[in-house]
């Protein structure tokens, strides 16, 4: 998983995105960060195939779920937890998009734990030496290991001096290996955009252009399923088959050497392809705007011939006429003649004499106590 920021371009804003799925997506990344195109923010240290693999590499990440230590090699591809506290800070900010790519439907898996299928092969089957090569022919065809096989196994890693206890024949009756229908794969994919929101890039498998083999064919079937689930759970679908067309397969796998994996000097191609498909989706998604407030209807529109004739109709309103003087004997005995004398004649003596003046006029007017009988 890579989380990264785009950076602004004259068609849109700044974006941040977060990157499920192999080597194949990853590798071109990290070839774009180097060259300043993008931002890494975090990085987590599972890479996945499948879009189990992927929401079970979210829960990890996100602190919402546990995996036993001894499952460890076959996740993270190492016997120790890698620290993930800073990818779930970083995860819990948001995105504004997620690009995954599912590139395989067969799942590793030992009881409800999903499982790398190259950890599987690299840490459980190489390192024995043939001594599990029965074993792997066996679960590869879809069905749970033979007693048989189970017990034959252990015996051959007993003669290795390889571990051969109740731990290791735990793990060889319980890895299965499935093939994942596609509404399988469909179900997940439409939990994943759910939980997570925003929008997302759902990349294919490769199938070579002209190669009308078994396992271009089937990766041809398992893309137009996954093209289906993605668009009904309104996310954008990439078939990278398109790139090996239009570069050609000398280029984008070296000379067809690999049909599983992109040929290094093709990876800036590929990862700029991948940006513009996290573009192509649009700008990031922006809150709702706030209802506007209620307003007064707004008047009726005036006309200005009819305004204008009947102002000429209309005569003239003279004005009010001016109120007579008010003597100062009609103002008597009131606060306001005090006030006004005050302000006349005291005013320009000080504040404090004016407002002594002031405050005998006031006392004047105050109600006299009844008489004592």
């Amino acid at each position: 998983m890579v989380v990264f920021e785009l950076p602004a371009t004259r068609d849109g804003g700044a974006a941040r995105a977060v990157s499920l799925g192999s080597c194949r997506v990853r590798n071109p990344l990290f070839v774009l960060r180097d060259r300043g195109l993008l931002r890494v923010l975090a990085e987590g240290p599972t890479p996945t195939h499948t879009a189990e693999e992927a929401a079970q590499a979210l829960d990890v990440f996100m602190g919402e779920t546990c995996l036993p230590d001894e499952l460890n090699r076959f996740v993270f591809e190492s016997d120790h937890r890698p620290a993930l506290a800073g990818l779930a800070r970083t995860l819990n900010q948001g995105a504004d998009v997620f690009m995954l790519e599912i590139s395989d439907d067969k799942q590793f898996s030992f009881h409800d734990v999903r499982l790398n299928q190259n950890f599987v092969s690299r840490h459980f089957v190489q390192p024995y030496r043939g001594a599990l090569l029965d074993w792997y022919r066996e679960i590869s065809r879809g069905k749970p290991a033979q007693e048989a096989t189970v017990e034959s196994s252990l015996e051959k890693l007993k003669a290795g001096g390889y571990p051969h206890d109740g731990a290791m024949a735990e793990l060889l009756r319980g890895i299965r290996l499935e093939r994942r229908e596609t509404t399988d794969t469909a179900a997940t994919l439409a939990a994943l955009t759910a939980k997570m929101g925003g929008r997302w890039v759902i990349v294919g498998p490769f199938a070579i252009p002209g190669d009308e083999g078994d396992v271009m064919r089937r990766r041809r079937l398992f893309s137009e399923g996954l093209k289906q689930a993605a668009h009904d759970c309104g996310a954008s679908f990439f078939d990278p088959s398109v790139l090996l067309a239009e570069h050609g397969v000398e280029r984008a796998l070296d000379g067809g050497v690999s049909i599983y994996e992109y040929a290094e000097a093709f990876y800036p191609t590929l990862g700029k392809a991948l940006i513009e498909q996290l573009r192509a989706v649009g700008p990031p998604a922006r809150a709702a705007a706030p209802p506007a407030p209620v307003s007064a209807p707004a008047p009726a529109p005036v006309s200005v011939a009819a305004d204008a004739e009947a102002v000429i109709a209309t005569p003239p309103t003279p004005p009010p006429p001016p109120p007579p003087p008010v003597a100062r004997a009609e103002l008597g005995n009131s606060a306001g003649a005090i006030w006004l004398e005050a302000q006349a004649t005291n005013l320009s003596r000080g504040p404090r004499k004016w407002l002594r003046r002031l405050g005998r006029g006031l006392r004047k007017l105050a109600p006299k106590p009844p008489a004592q009988t």
